[in-house]
């Protein structure tokens, strides 16, 4: 279908192959299954929020451990009607108005040395009501943790900034507030939206009717077979990052590894009409990436398909031992090299 079709993925150059290698073995297995281990507990500012504060100090103190810049960006919202609070495998368990909401993000930074742009990468840390949360989302607050430690004291020419986003599980919050920073400074941004990025299964649930628009993906995830590949979600205008992550993967985890699909409600002439009669178009946009749409960031999103791959998704089931740890470290070097890209740097000096 017009549109749908993966933007054509490249072997990578020798010296972006060469920096994958370093960045695959600079990137410690051990480390993140301890991250996700000490993360898996419901955290949230409505149902556990002592736990949720004190994982906002810890990650604060690992990103600072780990040589970067830290801030602690706090925001509200007032009278707020009808906003959701998802529990299970991706349907509305319950609609609650809340008079006001009051989070935080942990952000990290690096200056770059010509600092024309911002590389952020996002991966949110509250879970819904009694589950750990190991694959949604501490897998991807690992994948983060571990970014602070490979990337490294790099001499980069653009600001790369490690965001964790509060309040994703109930309508994308920390990614709002990110959103309007953003969008306020005079520097443009690109996104890595990191969402469920752990679960790997013999096989693969896809919605019914999926391989109308995406025939090729549909086709290459029947071939590969296991489901150990990772979905990359773009738009138009993140094509470039898609493609750079995704080459990435590929070059980390074989043929298959990586499958790009641009949003559906993105495509040229026939977005409109899937918008109207196809259901699971939805399914597209329901993580932290959409606020970054919405604002006219360039963003990806970055996931196993949570859900429609993994059946402790929202359950207290999720628990770190589900989870394949291989698959998670291949992913945060893969985000590694794509902001070494975009960021303007090949260059590896990771930390121990």
């Amino acid at each position: 279908m017009l549109g749908a079709s993966e933007p054509r993925q490249r072997p990578l150059p020798s010296a972006l192959a060469a920096c994958a290698e370093e960045l695959r073995s600079a990137v410690r297995i051990d480390r993140i299954e301890a991250d996700v281990h000490a993360l898996a507990a419901p955290r949230s500012r409505l149902h556990a929020r002592a736990r949720i504060e004190l994982v906002e100090q810890w990650i604060a103190g690992r990103f600072r451990s780990a040589g970067w810049d830290v801030e602690r960006q706090p925001f509200a919202y007032e009278s707020a009607a009808g906003w959701l609070d998802y529990r299970e495998n991706g349907r509305k368990a319950a609609t609650t108005t809340y008079e006001r909401l009051e989070g935080a993000n942990v952000l990290a930074f690096r200056r770059g040395t010509r600092s024309e742009r911002t590389i952020v990468v996002g991966a949110h840390f509250d879970t819904v009501r009694d589950s750990p949360g190991a694959d949604d989302n501490a897998s991807g607050v690992a994948a983060l943790l571990e970014l602070a430690h490979v990337l490294g004291p790099a001499n980069i020419r653009h600001d790369v900034l490690l965001a964790a986003l509060d309040m994703e599980e109930i309508g994308f919050f920390g990614a709002r507030a990110l959103a309007e920073r953003l969008r306020a400074s005079p520097r443009p941004a690109t996104a890595l939206i990191l969402e469920s990025i752990g679960y790997t299964a013999p096989g693969q649930r896809l919605p019914a009717g999926v391989g109308v628009v995406y025939r090729g993906q549909t086709a290459r995830i029947a071939r590969r077979g296991i489901a150990d590949w990772t979905l990359v979600v773009y738009r138009a205008d993140s094509t470039a990052v898609a493609r750079a992550f995704g080459e990435a993967l590929v070059h980390l985890g074989g043929p298959g590894a990586a499958v790009l699909a641009r949003d559906p409600l993105d495509l040229p002439i026939v977005g409109q009409l899937i918008a109207r009669r196809i259901p699971w178009a939805v399914d597209f946009a329901r993580s932290d990436h959409v606020p970054l749409w919405e604002a006219g960031i360039p963003a990806i999103q970055v996931t196993d398909t949570a859900n429609f791959r993994n059946p402790n998704y929202h359950q207290p089931t999720d628990v770190p031992q589900t989870l394949d740890y291989a698959c998670i470290a291949r992913v945060a070097a893969a985000t590694a090299l794509a902001v070494r890209q975009l960021a303007g740097t090949t260059s590896t000096a990771a930390r121990s």
